[in-house]
Protein backbone atom coordinates (compact mmCIF):
# COMPACT_ATOMS: atom_id res chain seq x y z
CA UNK A 1 0.00 0.00 0.00
CA UNK A 2 1.07 3.57 -0.61
CA UNK A 3 1.56 5.51 2.60
CA UNK A 4 1.33 8.82 0.71
CA UNK A 5 -0.24 9.61 -2.65
CA UNK A 6 -0.21 13.09 -4.17
CA UNK A 7 -1.83 13.17 -7.59
CA UNK A 8 -1.43 16.19 -9.86
CA UNK A 9 -1.38 18.79 -7.07
CA UNK A 10 -1.70 22.47 -7.92
CA UNK A 11 -1.52 25.37 -5.47
CA UNK A 12 -1.39 29.09 -6.13
CA UNK A 13 -0.99 31.93 -3.64
CA UNK A 14 -1.50 35.65 -3.94
CA UNK A 15 1.19 37.89 -2.48
CA UNK A 16 1.14 41.67 -2.78
CA UNK A 17 -1.20 41.44 -5.72
CA UNK A 18 0.93 38.89 -7.56
CA UNK A 19 0.05 35.25 -8.23
CA UNK A 20 2.66 32.74 -7.10
CA UNK A 21 2.39 29.18 -8.41
CA UNK A 22 3.72 27.06 -5.55
CA UNK A 23 2.80 23.64 -6.98
CA UNK A 24 2.28 22.87 -10.66
CA UNK A 25 1.01 19.31 -11.02
CA UNK A 26 3.10 17.58 -8.35
CA UNK A 27 2.99 13.78 -8.30
CA UNK A 28 4.46 12.11 -5.22
CA UNK A 29 4.09 8.50 -4.08
CA UNK A 30 5.65 6.98 -0.97
CA UNK A 31 5.52 3.26 -0.29
CA UNK A 32 4.68 1.97 3.16
CA UNK A 33 7.88 1.46 5.14
CA UNK A 34 10.01 3.86 3.08
CA UNK A 35 12.36 6.51 4.43
CA UNK A 36 11.66 9.20 1.86
CA UNK A 37 13.72 12.38 1.63
CA UNK A 38 12.14 15.42 -0.02
CA UNK A 39 14.81 17.68 -1.44
CA UNK A 40 14.59 20.95 -3.31
CA UNK A 41 15.73 24.59 -3.47
CA UNK A 42 14.04 27.20 -1.29
CA UNK A 43 10.65 28.04 -2.73
CA UNK A 44 10.41 24.78 -4.67
CA UNK A 45 7.17 23.75 -2.91
CA UNK A 46 8.36 21.37 -0.16
CA UNK A 47 6.58 23.04 2.78
CA UNK A 48 3.46 23.72 0.70
CA UNK A 49 3.25 20.00 -0.12
CA UNK A 50 3.51 19.08 3.55
CA UNK A 51 0.89 21.66 4.57
CA UNK A 52 -1.55 20.24 2.02
CA UNK A 53 -0.85 16.70 3.18
CA UNK A 54 -1.48 17.75 6.80
CA UNK A 55 -4.67 19.63 5.71
CA UNK A 56 -3.35 22.96 7.00
CA UNK A 57 -4.15 24.38 3.57
CA UNK A 58 -6.14 23.02 0.63
CA UNK A 59 -4.88 22.30 -2.87
CA UNK A 60 -6.50 24.14 -5.77
CA UNK A 61 -6.54 20.92 -7.77
CA UNK A 62 -5.54 17.28 -7.32
CA UNK A 63 -5.88 14.73 -4.54
CA UNK A 64 -3.80 13.63 -1.55
CA UNK A 65 -4.20 10.35 0.31
CA UNK A 66 -2.68 8.82 3.42
CA UNK A 67 -2.84 5.01 3.53
CA UNK A 68 -5.67 5.20 1.00
CA UNK A 69 -7.73 7.77 2.92
CA UNK A 70 -8.32 11.31 1.73
CA UNK A 71 -5.89 13.49 3.71
CA UNK A 72 -8.78 15.84 4.52
CA UNK A 73 -10.37 12.98 6.47
CA UNK A 74 -9.52 13.40 10.17
CA UNK A 75 -9.13 9.60 10.45
CA UNK A 76 -6.09 9.74 8.17
CA UNK A 77 -4.33 12.23 10.43
CA UNK A 78 -4.73 9.97 13.45
CA UNK A 79 -2.08 7.77 11.83
CA UNK A 80 0.44 10.60 11.41
CA UNK A 81 3.09 12.16 13.62
CA UNK A 82 4.17 15.65 12.55
CA UNK A 83 7.09 17.91 13.39
CA UNK A 84 7.22 21.37 11.76
CA UNK A 85 10.49 23.17 11.13
CA UNK A 86 9.93 25.55 14.06
CA UNK A 87 7.65 23.91 16.63
CA UNK A 88 5.94 26.38 18.98
CA UNK A 89 4.59 25.54 22.43
CA UNK A 90 3.03 27.57 25.23
CA UNK A 91 6.17 28.69 26.98
CA UNK A 92 4.90 28.06 30.51
CA UNK A 93 4.45 24.32 29.82
CA UNK A 94 7.13 21.84 30.79
CA UNK A 95 8.50 19.20 28.48
CA UNK A 96 6.59 16.52 30.37
CA UNK A 97 3.33 18.49 30.10
CA UNK A 98 3.80 18.87 26.34
CA UNK A 99 4.10 15.09 25.98
CA UNK A 100 1.06 14.58 28.20
CA UNK A 101 -0.96 16.98 26.04
CA UNK A 102 0.21 15.26 22.83
CA UNK A 103 -0.70 11.83 24.21
CA UNK A 104 -4.15 12.99 25.33
CA UNK A 105 -4.85 14.52 21.92
CA UNK A 106 -4.30 11.05 20.41
CA UNK A 107 -6.60 9.32 22.90
CA UNK A 108 -3.92 7.62 25.01
CA UNK A 109 -4.71 6.85 28.65
CA UNK A 110 -2.72 8.42 31.51
CA UNK A 111 -0.76 5.29 32.40
CA UNK A 112 0.29 4.76 28.79
CA UNK A 113 1.28 8.43 28.44
CA UNK A 114 3.40 8.39 31.60
CA UNK A 115 5.20 5.20 30.53
CA UNK A 116 5.88 6.43 27.00
CA UNK A 117 6.90 9.91 28.21
CA UNK A 118 9.48 8.43 30.54
CA UNK A 119 10.95 6.36 27.69
CA UNK A 120 11.01 9.26 25.22
CA UNK A 121 12.43 11.86 27.61
CA UNK A 122 15.32 9.51 28.23
CA UNK A 123 15.73 8.73 24.53
CA UNK A 124 15.84 12.39 23.45
CA UNK A 125 18.11 13.20 26.39
CA UNK A 126 15.71 15.60 28.11
CA UNK A 127 15.11 13.65 31.31
CA UNK A 128 16.87 16.29 33.44
CA UNK A 129 14.88 19.09 31.78
CA UNK A 130 11.50 17.31 31.79
CA UNK A 131 9.95 19.53 34.45
CA UNK A 132 11.50 22.77 33.25
CA UNK A 133 9.34 25.32 31.39
CA UNK A 134 10.11 25.21 27.66
CA UNK A 135 10.77 28.98 27.61
CA UNK A 136 14.09 27.97 29.18
CA UNK A 137 14.82 25.41 26.46
CA UNK A 138 17.34 25.99 23.67
CA UNK A 139 16.23 25.68 20.02
CA UNK A 140 17.71 22.19 19.87
CA UNK A 141 15.84 21.14 23.02
CA UNK A 142 12.59 22.49 21.57
CA UNK A 143 13.22 20.41 18.45
CA UNK A 144 13.82 17.28 20.53
CA UNK A 145 10.70 17.67 22.69
CA UNK A 146 8.72 18.36 19.51
CA UNK A 147 10.03 15.13 18.02
CA UNK A 148 9.09 13.18 21.15
CA UNK A 149 5.58 14.67 20.99
CA UNK A 150 5.29 13.67 17.32
CA UNK A 151 6.01 10.00 18.02
CA UNK A 152 4.42 9.45 21.45
CA UNK A 153 1.41 7.69 19.86
CA UNK A 154 3.51 5.38 17.65
CA UNK A 155 2.38 6.86 14.31
CA UNK A 156 2.45 4.77 11.15
CA UNK A 157 3.65 7.78 9.14
CA UNK A 158 6.04 10.42 10.44
CA UNK A 159 6.10 13.73 8.53
CA UNK A 160 9.00 16.06 9.26
CA UNK A 161 9.69 19.51 7.82
CA UNK A 162 13.42 20.38 8.12
CA UNK A 163 13.63 18.23 11.28
CA UNK A 164 17.30 18.82 12.08
CA UNK A 165 17.10 22.59 12.11
CA UNK A 166 18.74 23.95 15.26
CA UNK A 167 20.35 20.67 16.31
CA UNK A 168 24.02 20.51 17.24
CA UNK A 169 26.19 17.69 15.77
CA UNK A 170 25.44 15.29 18.65
CA UNK A 171 21.74 16.09 18.38
CA UNK A 172 21.82 15.31 14.67
CA UNK A 173 23.40 11.92 15.31
CA UNK A 174 20.76 11.16 17.98
CA UNK A 175 17.98 12.23 15.65
CA UNK A 176 19.23 10.13 12.73
CA UNK A 177 19.65 7.09 14.97
CA UNK A 178 16.06 7.42 16.19
CA UNK A 179 14.74 7.81 12.64
CA UNK A 180 16.57 4.65 11.59
CA UNK A 181 15.15 2.74 14.58
CA UNK A 182 11.62 3.92 13.85
CA UNK A 183 11.93 3.01 10.18
CA UNK A 184 13.32 -0.44 11.01
CA UNK A 185 10.31 -1.01 13.27
CA UNK A 186 7.94 -0.26 10.35
CA UNK A 187 7.28 3.49 10.53
CA UNK A 188 7.11 5.25 7.16
CA UNK A 189 9.11 8.47 7.28
CA UNK A 190 8.71 11.47 4.98
CA UNK A 191 10.93 14.43 5.60
CA UNK A 192 11.97 17.53 3.75
CA UNK A 193 15.43 18.98 4.08
CA UNK A 194 17.97 21.09 2.25
CA UNK A 195 20.82 19.39 4.14
CA UNK A 196 22.00 16.83 1.61
CA UNK A 197 24.27 14.67 3.85
CA UNK A 198 21.35 14.05 6.23
CA UNK A 199 19.24 12.74 3.36
CA UNK A 200 22.08 10.68 1.88
CA UNK A 201 22.82 9.08 5.27
CA UNK A 202 19.42 7.65 6.04
CA UNK A 203 16.97 7.73 3.13
CA UNK A 204 15.93 4.77 0.99
CA UNK A 205 14.51 7.10 -1.66
CA UNK A 206 14.82 10.78 -2.54
CA UNK A 207 12.41 12.98 -4.44
CA UNK A 208 13.78 16.23 -5.88
CA UNK A 209 11.22 18.98 -6.41
CA UNK A 210 11.73 22.08 -8.53
CA UNK A 211 9.25 24.79 -9.51
CA UNK A 212 6.40 22.88 -7.92
CA UNK A 213 6.96 19.66 -9.89
CA UNK A 214 8.77 16.40 -9.23
CA UNK A 215 12.06 16.86 -11.06
CA UNK A 216 13.65 13.49 -10.32
CA UNK A 217 13.51 10.53 -7.96
CA UNK A 218 16.53 8.55 -6.82
CA UNK A 219 15.98 5.08 -5.35
CA UNK A 220 18.23 3.10 -3.02
CA UNK A 221 20.18 1.52 -5.91
CA UNK A 222 21.02 4.93 -7.38
CA UNK A 223 21.78 6.33 -3.92
CA UNK A 224 24.53 3.74 -3.55
CA UNK A 225 25.99 5.10 -6.76
CA UNK A 226 26.07 8.60 -5.29
CA UNK A 227 27.36 7.60 -1.87
CA UNK A 228 29.75 4.73 -2.71
CA UNK A 229 33.20 5.62 -3.92
CA UNK A 230 34.61 3.83 -6.95
CA UNK A 231 38.06 3.89 -8.50
CA UNK A 232 39.45 4.43 -12.00
CA UNK A 233 42.55 2.36 -12.68
CA UNK A 234 44.69 3.70 -15.53
CA UNK A 235 47.16 1.23 -17.02
CA UNK A 236 49.43 0.73 -20.02
CA UNK A 237 47.60 -1.31 -22.62
CA UNK A 238 50.14 -4.12 -22.91
CA UNK A 239 48.26 -7.15 -21.62
CA UNK A 240 44.89 -8.85 -21.68
CA UNK A 241 42.43 -8.08 -18.90
CA UNK A 242 40.73 -11.02 -17.16
CA UNK A 243 37.34 -11.75 -18.74
CA UNK A 244 35.34 -10.43 -15.77
CA UNK A 245 36.81 -6.91 -16.26
CA UNK A 246 36.97 -6.66 -20.06
CA UNK A 247 33.54 -5.08 -20.50
CA UNK A 248 34.47 -2.21 -18.15
CA UNK A 249 37.71 -1.29 -19.94
CA UNK A 250 37.94 1.98 -21.90
CA UNK A 251 40.69 3.03 -24.30
CA UNK A 252 41.83 6.57 -23.41
CA UNK A 253 44.94 6.95 -25.62
CA UNK A 254 47.20 4.90 -27.88
CA UNK A 255 49.06 3.51 -24.90
CA UNK A 256 46.63 3.84 -22.03
CA UNK A 257 43.34 2.26 -21.02
CA UNK A 258 41.24 2.52 -17.88
CA UNK A 259 38.80 0.39 -15.94
CA UNK A 260 36.32 1.60 -13.29
CA UNK A 261 35.76 -0.65 -10.30
CA UNK A 262 33.85 -0.37 -7.07
CA UNK A 263 35.66 0.08 -3.79
CA UNK A 264 34.74 -3.47 -2.76
CA UNK A 265 36.38 -4.93 -5.92
CA UNK A 266 39.47 -2.73 -5.97
CA UNK A 267 41.86 -5.11 -4.17
CA UNK A 268 40.76 -8.09 -6.26
CA UNK A 269 41.20 -6.24 -9.57
CA UNK A 270 44.60 -4.86 -8.59
CA UNK A 271 45.75 -8.29 -7.48
CA UNK A 272 44.76 -9.90 -10.78
CA UNK A 273 46.31 -7.09 -12.82
CA UNK A 274 49.58 -7.44 -10.93
CA UNK A 275 49.55 -11.19 -11.55
CA UNK A 276 49.38 -10.40 -15.28
CA UNK A 277 52.21 -7.83 -14.89
CA UNK A 278 50.12 -4.83 -15.93
CA UNK A 279 51.87 -1.48 -15.65
CA UNK A 280 49.45 0.50 -13.47
CA UNK A 281 49.93 4.23 -14.08
CA UNK A 282 47.38 5.73 -11.67
CA UNK A 283 44.46 4.93 -9.38
CA UNK A 284 41.87 7.74 -9.17
CA UNK A 285 38.94 7.85 -6.73
CA UNK A 286 35.63 8.59 -8.46
CA UNK A 287 32.43 9.75 -6.83
CA UNK A 288 29.24 11.18 -8.25
CA UNK A 289 28.15 13.85 -5.79
CA UNK A 290 24.47 14.31 -4.92
CA UNK A 291 25.27 17.85 -3.87
CA UNK A 292 26.58 18.62 -7.36
CA UNK A 293 23.31 17.29 -8.82
CA UNK A 294 21.32 19.48 -6.43
CA UNK A 295 23.33 22.59 -7.35
CA UNK A 296 22.90 21.78 -11.05
CA UNK A 297 19.12 21.47 -10.63
CA UNK A 298 18.91 24.66 -8.57
CA UNK A 299 20.78 26.69 -11.19
CA UNK A 300 18.75 25.48 -14.20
Amino acid sequence: MKAVECDNIFKQFKYKGEKIQALSGLDLYIDEGEMYGFLGPNGAGKSTTIKILMDFIRADKGSTKIFGLDSKDVKSRARIGFLPENPVFMDNLTGREILRFAGKSHGMDSGEIDKKSKELLKRVELREAADRAVRKYSKGMIQRIGFAAAIIHDPELLVLDEPMSGLDPLGRVLFKDMLKELNESGTTIFFSSHIIPDIEDICTKIGIIKNGKMYNEIDDTELKYYSTESFRIIYRDEGVLPDEFKDDAVKISEELSSVNVSKSRLDLVLSKMKEENFDIVDIQPQKKDLEDLFVEISEK
